[in-house]
């Protein structure tokens, strides 16, 4: 579907905020970059993002036919995500970094459970992910609020990269498109998308218009 296929397309665009990441990395070691590598990465931002595509991959798992193209892609986005979050608590060691982290590693638990035993969920099960998604939906915006408020007040990009940010704003206009065509039964799906587009677009503006 062309939802997954933008999926797809987010994952070389969250590799590109990875080699930011580890290019800063080296010039720190060679002592000609002052700042953090991960510097105006906000966590809060990242750290939801991951909650995000963590949720729609449990929507995905308690499916009573579970689809491939809805879940492998968001596994794979995860996983980047959570290779973020682990490089801002290798630098940063803050007390909500470490936090971040454990509740990122803890939580690859549940999906690996509910894969090798074969769990299908009940309707109850089905209306936990839908609450869920609202939940994440929350933190979405509070973390892109997060993010715009820090590339505005530093008014510097740091290590965040444009290509991840647009590629994320474009799977969430997908997302929300596939959401129309599931229906009404996918009503948390659209809310999520189409709160994500509103938010993240400040922070791609804020972005053009910070210094190097």
């Amino acid at each position: 579907t062309i939802s997954s296929a933008f999926f797809l397309s987010s994952i070389p665009a969250i590799l590109h905020q990875l080699r930011i990441i580890w290019k800063r990395k080296r010039l720190r070691k060679e002592q000609t970059l002052n700042e953090e590598a991960t510097q105006s990465i906000s966590l809060n931002q990242v750290f939801s993002s991951y909650c995000a595509v963590y949720s729609f991959f449990l929507f995905g798992l308690v499916l009573d036919s579970p689809d491939p193209f809805l879940m492998y892609p968001r596994a794979a986005v995860g996983i980047l995500l959570y290779v973020v979050v682990l490089e801002i608590y290798s630098e940063r060691r803050s007390r909500a970094a470490m936090g971040a982290f454990a509740v990122c590693s803890l939580s690859l638990v549940v999906p690996v459970v509910l894969l090798t035993t074969g769990t299908r969920a009940s309707p109850q099960a089905q209306s936990i992910s839908n609450a869920l998604i609202c939940i994440t939906t929350m933190l979405m915006d509070q973390g892109a609020l997060s993010q715009w408020l820090l590339l505005k007040r530093s008014g510097k990009r740091g290590a965040v990269s444009l290509p991840m940010h647009l590629a994320l704003y474009g799977k969430d206009f997908t997302g929300m498109m596939f959401g129309f065509q599931i229906g009404t039964s996918a009503w948390s799906i659209i809310l999520m998308h189409a709160s994500n587009l509103i938010m993240r677009a400040p922070i791609i503006y804020s972005y053009v218009r910070s210094a190097k």
